[in-house]
């Protein structure tokens, strides 16, 4: 059995990690809430969080999450769909 990290736990290293200029790769599940469809699990290198939106902006700012890396560039990805964090595997 792999290395698991809790949710949250993820996210704080994350923040961390970007607050350092430390980048950092993780796997999520896509999602496109607009089509309700999924091209399958999408993973990212190079990653830094960046400022995503205000509660008074997007009744999703608590659950969308904002990146950026050199490949994609700017981009989201929703919290509850996040799969693994530097080879950790996300505890539900």
């Amino acid at each position: 059995m792999g290395s698991t990290v809790k949710l949250y736990d993820a996210i704080k290293r994350m923040r961390e990690l970007t607050d350092k200029g430390i980048p950092f790769s993780f796997s999520f599940m896509s999602y496109n809430d607009t089509n309700g469809t999924s091209s399958g699990i999408k993973t990212v290198t190079n990653a830094q969080l960046r400022m995503g939106y205000r509660n008074d902006q997007s009744k999703k700012a608590s659950i969308l999450i904002g990146y950026v890396n050199g490949q994609d560039g700017n981009r989201w990805f929703y919290l509850p769909l996040l799969l693994k964090f530097n080879g950790y595997t996300i505890k539900p």
